[in-house]
């Protein structure tokens, strides 16, 4: 096992736990850029480059979504460029059939952080975690796997913290 993967993972794991417990956009983005290099950086290191190529195109992604309210960045052409990316990189970086997890995983992401509203980034995230857990597994990114379960888990808490209430606020 290699140990510096996994402690760069549980950087990881903390940035993006925080990333989802953040009420507003801009701050569940940045959590989300910095989780993105620290786990790239993991899978690099276990020999993962599938993952790894795509975890960089997600941190470029979300660094471009996080500006969307900007002209440059608000087309829904760079939601396509980034899809079709990944599908490209995950091709010429195809190790084996485990290679097709991260890029739905990241393809989901994708759209989940094209989303405005923080709802629908957090419930279109909840279909990234399976697919990622499993690659992280048979890759030996093992705290990779495990911030898939702390990210669900958090995602799932800041839904009732953050949307759950709102809903019950309305009907109240």
């Amino acid at each position: 096992m290699n140990w510096f993967a996994q402690i760069v993972g549980i950087v990881g794991i903390v940035f993006s736990l925080l990333s989802f417990q953040f009420k507003e956009r801009k701050y569940i983005m940045l959590a989300q850029m910095i989780a993105s290099l620290l786990f790239s950086s993991q899978l690099f290191l276990v020999g993962a480059f599938t993952g790894g190529c795509l975890d960089m195109i997600s941190f470029i992604r979300t660094l471009i979504f996080s500006n969307n309210s900007k002209k440059w960045a608000s087309s829904p052409l760079w939601l396509y460029f980034f899809i079709i990316v990944m599908i490209v990189t995950g091709v010429f970086t195809w190790q084996d059939g485990w290679s097709i997890l991260p890029i739905l995983g990241s393809i989901l992401s994708t759209i989940a952080l094209w989303m405005k509203k923080e709802k629908h980034i957090r419930l279109i995230s909840l279909l990234v975690g399976p697919c990622w857990i499993v690659y992280n597994i048979v890759t030996g990114a093992y705290t990779g796997a495990l911030n898939e379960v702390f990210a669900m888990t958090s995602i799932v808490i800041s839904l009732i913290r953050h949307d759950m209430k709102k809903e019950v606020k309305k009907e109240g």
